[in-house]
């Protein structure tokens, strides 16, 4: 899907209400950095990445993208809601007991669009270095993509 910039700045403050949202939904959380990749995260779903929302975990013939910085799990979240992945209803679930949705993501509960468990800082990198080879060994020309944090770069 590629939207214009006004479908783009709506989708953007629709993610930015669902982060706000989440976040005081369940009275935790960290709301700044994931207010300030929400312009982000919709370009990339919305504009930039050739993915599909029938997820595969091999990403074959597609973009794939590793979120490094998992403590900003609501934008992601609100994003893949709101590309289909799954239902926008589900965003209610953060950090609730049995919820898909806890505070960093991670791929055990089968939730669609989730590569990797990020809760471990500096660890996006090393991931999309590996998958970005596999692809090239594949013939795969698909790119890899990966938000990492300032903090988690200055952590060795």
């Amino acid at each position: 899907m590629s939207a214009d910039i006004k479908q783009l700045e709506s989708i953007a403050s629709q993610v930015r209400r669902d982060v706000v949202r989440m976040v005081h939904g369940c009275s935790s959380g960290h709301p700044g950095g994931s207010l300030g990749c929400a312009d982000y995260f919709t370009a990339l779903y919305f504009h930039v990445l050739k993915h599909d929302t029938n997820f595969q975990m091999e990403g074959k013939g597609e973009d794939m993208f590793f979120l490094s910085q998992g403590h900003i799990s609501p934008v992601f979240y609100s994003t893949l809601a709101r590309a289909g992945y799954f239902e926008a209803s589900e965003l209610a679930t953060f950090r609730k007991i049995n919820s898909r949705l806890q505070g960093h993501p991670t791929p055990h509960d089968g939730l669609p669009g989730i590569r990797i468990a990020s809760g471990s800082l500096g660890q996006g990198l090393s991931v999309a270095i590996g998958a970005a080879q596999t692809k090239k060994l594949d013939g795969d020309k698909q790119l890899v993509y990966v938000l990492m944090g300032d903090g988690e770069l200055q952590e060795g």
